[in-house]
């Protein structure tokens, strides 16, 4: 990975349109424990001008297609995915071999990303929303999903509160200051994406199961193994101000997010 990979919280938030030169790092061979790992960037003019050098002709155009600030992100997400791959495997970022699968249509210029190396079954899940980008793989080829929000989807999560809370949690998140709540309300949705994604579960069921909880200090917790048939959902800190993530492994794996 590059040092502008590297850069989370208030340090990404100030290395937005610099142009820092980009090195290449040595991320070492796969982690050998049954571990996933998660990884974030901020999107900005630095960083999306580096990784479209990393994407293959196929990526390039569909990111031509794409208007932005869209084309930016699904640029820095191929980027970040390609860069983590290639530290593990050994390779240039650019020679990752990926593709991409619609399960519905069968187009091979969108849908769910795999990596094509022989002798691996990494699971791979991407997501992007507003400035941040996160990628997950996880190296035992379970199934992994990894989802962030911003604030900008408050108010659909508002509406969907009363399925990410049960009804004994609702008076708890109500006495909530207004921006803890709207980080309670995101990290239950991103904990359903999260799942719905790793486990092929429609979202609305994924909604009806999460029933995450509010403790005294407002924090906020999804599901545990034992609801969700031995997923688990956790909340990871987010690599930029404004946003939410979440990621759904399976039960027993390790997950590392530096």
């Amino acid at each position: 990975m590059t040092d502008l990979f590297r850069a989370t919280g208030e340090d990404a938030a100030a290395a937005v349109g610099t142009h820092r030169p980009a090195r290449l790092a040595r991320a070492g061979p796969p982690p050998d424990d049954g571990c996933a790992e998660v990884r974030q960037a901020v999107v900005g003019p630095a960083l999306v001008h580096h990784c479209a050098a990393l994407l293959s002709p196929a990526e390039r155009a569909r990111a031509a297609r794409t208007r932005p600030p869209a084309r930016d992100r699904f640029t820095v997400a191929r980027g970040l995915l390609r860069s983590v791959l290639g530290g593990r495997l050994g390779l240039h970022p650019a020679r990752v071999p990926l593709a991409a699968r619609c399960p519905a249509c069968g187009g091979r210029d969108h849908g769910p990303v795999r990596l094509m190396a022989d002798g691996t079954d990494w699971r791979l899940s991407v997501s992007h929303a507003g400035l941040l980008v996160a990628v997950a793989v996880d190296y035992a080829g379970h199934p992994v999903g990894v989802d962030v929000e911003t604030a900008a989807r408050t108010a659909d999560t508002r509406l969907l509160e009363p399925r990410l809370f049960g009804p004994a949690q609702r008076p708890r998140l109500a006495w909530l200051p207004p921006g803890e709540r709207r980080t309670a309300l995101l990290t239950a949705w991103t904990g359903a994406e999260s799942y719905a994604k790793a486990s092929g579960t429609p979202l609305g069921a994924a909604l009806a199961r999460i029933g995450a909880t509010v403790d005294d200090d407002g924090r906020v917790a999804v599901a545990r193994p034992d609801a969700l048939g031995g997923w688990w959902v956790r909340a990871v800190p987010a690599g930029a101000p404004g946003h939410v993530a979440s990621v759904a492994t399976r039960d027993g794996t390790r997950l590392r997010t530096d």
